[in-house]
């Protein structure tokens, strides 16, 4: 995969659902789906995203498109998904530990964790909704996608700058 921003879950889902839904801003998905090789989706994160019950998986395909329909645009435009390697893992794991990573929604979760190892032993950019967070918390189990990026050296911007740098005008 030669793409440079690897896309945080809430990218697709707060966007598709209500800040920048489809029925509004067509073209923004348009443009999103032709600049698909330069986006990165770990599978941990595909699999957050929108995810069809096995139960559903036989569903004719309107049907699927109604209930699922984030997911169901993401297959039909081609998106590759990355499988994690040992080396990432590892790395993840490494900072699981280091930033206490739990359940906690306070903080950042195992596959926020496994996106920045990604991104840190690739040496792309991370794209996150999140917010900085301008006073570190007191607990680093309470860090967020943005913090964590900027202590392992990890370049994270925000949906929109990303957009300015692939050229998407909507």
């Amino acid at each position: 995969m030669s793409g440079q921003y690897c896309l945080d879950a809430n990218i697709f889902i707060s966007a598709w659902n209500s800040g920048y839904t489809m029925r509004v801003f067509p073209s923004l998905w348009k443009q999103l789906a032709q600049c698909r090789n330069d986006l990165v989706l770990i599978k941990p994160v595909f699999d957050e995203i929108d995810p069809i019950s096995s139960a559903d998986k036989k569903l004719p395909k309107k049907k699927k498109i109604e209930k699922y329909p984030l997911r169901v645009w993401m297959t039909e435009n081609c998106f590759d998904v990355e499988s994690i390697t040992d080396e990432i893992n590892a790395v993840s794991l490494e900072l699981e530990e280091e930033y206490e990573t739990n359940n906690n929604p306070k903080g950042a979760n195992q596959n926020d964790i496994t996106l920045i190892a990604y991104a840190k032993v690739k040496e792309k950019t991370v794209v996150t909704f999140e917010e900085e967070q301008p006073q570190k918390p007191g607990k680093k189990k309470n860090y967020k996608i943005p913090l964590i990026c900027n202590e392992q050296g990890v370049e994270c911007i925000k949906f929109v700058t990303m957009l300015d740098r692939l050229d998407i005008r909507i």
